[in-house]
C-alpha cells in the first residue's frame, strides 16, 4: 500500500502507538474497563438540574431584575388552577375549599388569590367615571325619581296617557363594570359567562425551577383527588377541553356527587409541560436510535461481531463522556440530557471506518497484527482530522451566552473526542486480543473486503469514472437549481404574507425562512397552552405579566402615569395594573365629588316633597342603602387604597433591604408565542423613562413648586428572559455558523496543506448545507429557534465525507476505487447519524421533530453530493495529474496524504 510508511513524526507516532496497542491488547481492554467502571459511577451519580435560571449567565441584567422581583414578591408568575362548570355556586363553593386547602400547605404554597372583595371599588366607582357620564346618569336617575314621585302623588292625572320614565343604566354599567380586566361585579376570579374560575397560586419557588414545580404539580393532582372522595364533596376531573361539563350543565357522577373539570396552567405549568414534552420524547426516540443504528450496521457489516463491536464501543465512549461530564460539570441541565442521544448517533462514525479499514487491510493479504496497525494509522488519520473538526466545531457553542448551549458545546465536543479514541482503541484492542487467541479469528470475526481492482477485467484499461466533466455538469446543475430556492429574492427584509395561500413560484420568492411562532415547537394540543387560550377568550385577559420595580410610591406612579398616558409608546401593553390603579385620577374625583354633592342636595329636596324609597320597586329598594353610600364618596390618594389592594403590589417582609418597595404589573396585549411580537413586547417595555415628582406621597418633604425627577425603568419577567433568549439564540446559530466554517476551513487546510485540497474536501459539506436550506424552502419548511443550533453541528459532522474520500485517494488510489474502498464506510456512518436523528421524528415535541428534519436533510444532502460532485472533481484532479504526468499511473504520481513535498500535492 503506497504511503504506508511515511517517515513524518505524526505518522512515527502513530505506528509506535497502534504497534504497543497490537502487542498489549489485554492490558489495553483493562485500562478501558476499568475508567468505564469510574466513569458509570459517575454517570450514575448524574442529576439533572431543572432550574432554567441556572442556564442564563447570572450577570445579565435581566436575571438580576427577576431575581429581584423573585425576593419582592416570592416569584414570577403564577401557577393557575382553573374551575370549569355550569353551577356558579358550585364552582364557587368548591373554590373556598380548594384556597383553605392551598392556603394550609405553608410547605409550597406562597399565597393564594381567587377573590377579592369588591364593595370598596363598588362604592368609589363614581370617582372613576368620567364627569360627563356621571352627569348622564344622574339625569337619568333623577329624571325616574321625579317621574316616580309625580305618579305616586294621589292627585296625579295622566290627561296625555304619558308612559312611566323606564330607567335604563346599562350602556354606562357596562362601560365602567371592570377595574383593568377585574370585574366590580363579583368577588370572585369569575369569568363574565360565570363557567370559569381561576385561582392564582404563589409557590414557594419561581417557574425557572421546574423539578420543584412537576413535584408539587403531582402532589397537587393526589390532593385534590383526596378532596373529590370527602362525603359532599364534588367529583374533580382533570379535563383541558373546552366545552367540558358544560354541554347539559354540571353532569352527575354516577348519581353521587357533581362533577367540575380543573385544570392548570399559567408560567409554572407551561414552563413544565414544554421541558418535560422534550424530555418524554427523548425516551422512545433513543431506544429507537440504537434499534435503528444496530439495524443498519449489520446490514453493512453483514455480520453479528462487528456490529457487536462497534455499538458497545460507543456505549462505552458516550460512558465515558457522561462520566467526564460529572467530573467537570458536575451535572446535566434541560439541553445537555439529550447529549447521550447525540453521541451515540454520529459516535458510532469511527468504529464503522476502523472495522471497514481493518477488512480492507486483512483483504489486501495481511498479517492480522499488520491489518490492525495499519488500519488505526491509515483509518486514524482522517478520523483524527474529522474527530478534531467536529469536537471544534461544538466547542465553537461555548461563546454563546446562553449557559445550556455552552455547557453543550463543551461537553459534546469533549464527547467526541473521547468517543473517537474509545472506539479506535476498544476495537482495535479486541480484534488484536482475538488474533493473539487465534490469528485466524479477527478474519471471522469482521470479514475481508478485497481491495477494488484498480482495472477493468474486461479491456484491462483502468477503472473510472465515466464523463466526470459532464457529471460534475449536470450535478452541479442541479445543486444549482435546489440552492438558488433557499435564497430570498423578494429581499431580505421581506415577509411572507400571513393568512395568504401562496402558489408554489410565489412561496419561493421568499427563500428560506425563520419561523418565530413559538407555537410550531411545542407539542400539539399541550394542556398548559389549551386552557391559556380558553382562559385568554373567557376573561379577555393576557398571560402572566412582567413588573416594574419602583423603591416608593413617588417612582411608582410616574412608571403608572407614563405606561397609561402614553398609549402610542407602548401599543404591544394591554393592561397596566398598579397600586394606583385604585387611586381616581385627582382632577376627575373633585369634578365627580361636586356633582355627588348636588345630586344629594336634589334627592334631599325630593325627600322632602315627600318622595320615599317605598315607591320604588322591591328590587331596587334593596339597592337604595348602598346607592346613599355611593353618593358619600369622597376622593382618596393612594394611602386611602385598603390594605387587601394594596398587597399584591408590595413586597413581602422578608424582600432583602435594597429590593422593598413597589412592582407596576404589565399585561401584554400581542400573542407572547409570536416570536417578533414578543421581542417587539419586550422591547417596548425593557426600558420606560418615566417623570415623577419626588416625595409627593411624604407629607413632610412634599412640595408643591419642587422639581421633578426623571428616571429609567425596566421590566422584568419571563418575557424580557425568553426574549434575551430568543436574541441569543438567532446570533449564536449566525455567528456559530461562521465561526465553524472558518474553523473547518482551516484546520482542513493544515490537515493537506493545499488550498485546492482543502477547498475540495469542503465541497459536501458547503454545498450539501445550501441544499438543505433550497430543499426546505422548495417543501416549506423553515428554520426556527431550535432547528437553527443543528447548523454548526451539522458542519462538523459533515466534514467526515470528505477527508475519508479524499484521504484514501490522496494514498494513490484512483477516484473509483476511493469511493469502493471507503464509500460504504461513508454511507453507513453517515446512515446511522441519520437513524439517530430519524428518531426524532416520532418525537411529540415539534421542536424536537424539526431539528430532526432538518439534519436528516443536511446529511442526506451531504453523502449525494460527496458521491456526484466531489467525486467528479476527484476524477478530474486525478486525470488532469496523470496528463501532466505522462499517462503514467497514478497510484505512482499521487502523494500520500501528509506527504512533506508540497509540490506534489500543490500539483494534485
Amino acid at each position: 500500500m503506497s504511503g504506508a510508511r511515511n517517515p513524518n513524526s505524526h505518522s512515527r507516532f502513530a505506528y509506535s502507538f497502534a504497534g504497543l496497542l497490537v502487542r498489549r491488547p489485554g492490558t489495553v481492554l483493562l485500562v478501558l474497563l476499568a475508567l468505564l467502571g469510574v466513569s458509570l459511577w459517575g454517570t450514575l451519580k448524574l442529576r439533572i438540574n431543572s432550574n432554567q435560571l441556572d442556564l442564563i449567565s447570572q450577570d445579565l441584567q435581566e436575571v438580576k431584575d427577576v431575581k429581584q422581583v423573585i425576593d419582592m414578591v416570592g416569584g414570577s408568575g403564577f401557577l393557575m388552577l382553573a374551575l370549569r362548570s355550569s353551577d356558579e355556586a358550585t364552582m364557587k363553593a368548591t373554590a373556598d375549599d380548594i384556597a383553605k386547602m392551598l392556603e394550609a400547605d405553608k410547605e409550597h404554597v406562597r399565597n393564594v388569590s381567587y377573590k377579592l372583595p369588591v364593595e370598596f371599588i363598588q362604592q368609589n366607582m363614581v370617582l372613576f367615571v368620567k364627569t360627563e357620564d356621571l352627569v348622564e346618569g344622574k339625569r337619568r336617575i333623577m329624571e325616574f325619581l321625579r317621574d316616580k314621585l309625580k305618579r305616586s302623588n294621589p292627585f296625579f292625572i295622566d290627561l296625555g296617557g304619558s308612559k312611566p320614565v323606564e330607567l335604563n343604566m346599562q350602556d354606562l354599567v357596562d362601560k365602567y363594570s371592570s377595574v383593568g380586566k377585574k370585574s366590580i361585579r363579583d368577588d370572585y376570579n369569575i369569568s363574565n359567562d360565570k363557567k370559569m374560575l381561576l385561582i392564582l397560586i404563589k409557590p414557594m419557588w419561581d417557574n425557572t425551577d421546574i423539578g420543584k414545580t412537576k413535584a408539587y404539580l403531582d402532589k397537587l393532582k393526589v390532593d385534590l383527588e383526596a378532596y373529590s372522595k370527602r362525603p359532599g364533596s364534588v367529583q374533580l376531573v382533570e379535563d383541558y377541553d373546552h366545552d367540558s361539563f358544560l354541554k347539559d350543565g354540571a353532569k352527575e357522577n354516577g348519581g353521587k356527587a357533581k362533577t367540575l373539570a380543573y385544570g392548570f396552567t399559567g408560567s409554572y405549568k407551561t414552563t413544565v409541560d414544554d421541558s418535560y414534552a422534550m424530555e418524554d420524547s427523548l425516551q422512545p426516540v433513543t431506544l429507537y436510535a440504537l434499534v435503528a443504528i444496530f439495524v443498519i450496521t449489520i446490514i453493512f457489516f453483514r455480520k453479528w461481531a462487528p456490529t457487536f463491536m462497534v455499538v458497545t464501543g460507543t456505549i462505552v465512549g458516550t460512558v465515558y463522556t457522561l462520566g467526564f461530564t460529572y467530573a467537570t460539570v458536575g451535572e446535566l441541565n434541560m439541553i445537555t440530557s439529550i447529549l447521550g442521544g447525540i453521541l451515540l448517533g454520529f459516535g458510532i462514525d469511527y468504529g464503522i471506518h476502523f472495522t471497514f479499514r481493518t477488512r480492507l487491510e486483512l483483504g489486501a493479504g495481511k498479517p492480522y497484527d499488520v491489518a490492525i496497525r495499519d488500519a488505526f494509522v491509515n483509518a486514524g488519520r482522517p478520523a483524527a482530522v474529522s474527530a478534531v473538526v467536529t469536537a471544534g466545531s461544538f466547542f465553537v457553542l461555548m461563546v454563546s451566552e446562553f449557559r445550556g448551549f455552552s455547557q453543550f458545546g463543551f461537553l459534546a465536543g469533549c464527547g467526541t473526542l473521547i468517543l473517537g479514541l474509545t472506539l479506535f482503541l476498544w476495537s482495535a484492542a479486541i480484534l488484536a486480543l482475538a488474533g493473539r487467541i487465534n490469528p485466524e479469528l479477527p478474519q471471522k470475526l469482521i470479514g475481508v473486503m478485497k481491495p477494488p481492482p484498480t482495472n477493468s477485467a474486461a479491456t484491462g484499461k483502468e477503472l473510472r469514472i465515466p464523463r466526470p466533466g459532464l457529471v460534475l455538469g449536470i450535478s452541479t446543475a442541479i445543486v444549482a437549481l435546489i440552492c438558488a430556492a433557499a435564497v430570498p429574492w423578494a429581499g431580505l427584509d421581506a415577509e411572507m404574507p400571513k393568512g395568504v395561500q401562496l402558489g408554489f413560484l410565489e412561496r419561493l420568492k421568499y427563500g428560506v425562512s425563520f419561523n418565530y411562532n413559538t407555537r410550531a415547537l411545542i407539542p400539539d394540543g399541550m394542556s398548559s397552552v389549551v386552557l391559556q387560550d380558553e382562559i385568554n377568550e373567557r376573561f379577555n385577559i393576557s398571560s402572566d405579566p412582567m413588573a416594574i420595580y419602583t423603591k416608593d410610591l413617588d417612582e411608582a406612579e410616574g412608571v403608572y402615569r407614563e405606561l397609561t398616558q402614553n398609549p402610542e409608546k407602548y401599543p404591544s401593553i394591554d393592561q397596566v395594573v398598579s397600586i394606583f390603579t385604585f387611586v381616581p385620577p385627582e382632577a376627575t374625583a373633585q369634578a365627580n365629588a361636586k356633582v355627588l354633592a348636588e345630586w344629594k342636595a336634589e334627592l334631599a329636596q325630593l325627600e322632602a316633597e315627600g318622595f320615599s324609597t317605598a315607591a320604588l320597586p322591591p328590587e331596587m329598594q334593596d339597592k337604595a342603602e348602598f346607592f346613599k353610600k355611593v353618593l358619600d364618596a369622597k376622593p382618596f390618594d393612594v394611602h386611602g387604597v385598603p390594605s387587601n389592594y394594596t398587597a399584591q403590589f408590595k413586597n413581602l417582609p422578608t424582600a432583602l433591604p435594597e429590593n422593598q418597595g413597589y412592582l407596576t404589573y404589565i399585561y401584554a396585549g400581542v400573542d407572547l408565542m409570536d416570536g417578533k411580537k414578543m421581542l417587539k413586547f419586550a422591547d417596548e417595555t425593557r426600558s420606560v423613562t418615566a417623570t415623577y415628582k419626588p416625595g409627593a406621597f411624604d407629607k413632610d418633604a412634599w412640595d408643591p413648586a419642587g422639581p421633578t425627577a426623571q428616571k429609567e425603568f425596566r421590566a422584568a419577567g419571563a418575557t424580557q428572559l425568553y426574549a434575551r433568549l430568543a436574541r441569543i439564540v438567532l446570533w449564536d446559530g449566525k455567528l456559530t455558523v461562521i465561526l465553524t466554517a472558518l474553523w473547518i476551513l482551516a484546520m482542513h487546510f493544515l490537515d493537506f496543506r493545499n488550498v485546492k485540497l482543502a477547498l475540495a474536501s469542503v465541497i459536501p459539506l458547503g454545498v450539501g448545507v445550501a441544499m438543505m436550506l433550497g430543499i426546505m424552502s422548495l417543501t416549506d419548511l423553515r428554520l426556527n429557534f431550535m432547528n437553527i443550533i443543528i447548523l454548526p453541528i451539522l458542519l462538523g459532522f459533515g466534514v467526515s465525507h470528505g477527508l475519508y474520500l479524499l484521504h484514501r485517494f490522496l494514498e494513490g488510489t484512483s477516484p473509483l476505487v476511493a469511493l469502493r474502498s471507503v464509500g460504504a464506510a461513508v454511507a453507513s456512518s453517515t446512515l446511522t447519524a441519520v437513524a439517530a436523528f430519524a428518531a426524532l421524528l416520532a418525537a411529540a415535541h415539534n421542536g424536537l421533530r424539526s431539528m430532526g428534519v432538518v439534519a436528516c436533510i443536511g446529511l442526506l444532502t451531504t453523502l449525494v453530493v460527496s458521491f456526484t460532485v466531489l467525486a467528479a472533481v476527484m476524477q478530474l484532479m486525478y486525470d488532469r495529474k496523470q496528463r501532466e504526468g505522462g499517462g503514467a499511473s497514478g497510484v505512482d504520481h499521487m502523494p500520500p496524504a501528509g506527504d512533506a513535498s508540497s509540490d506534489k500535492v500543490k500539483a494534485a
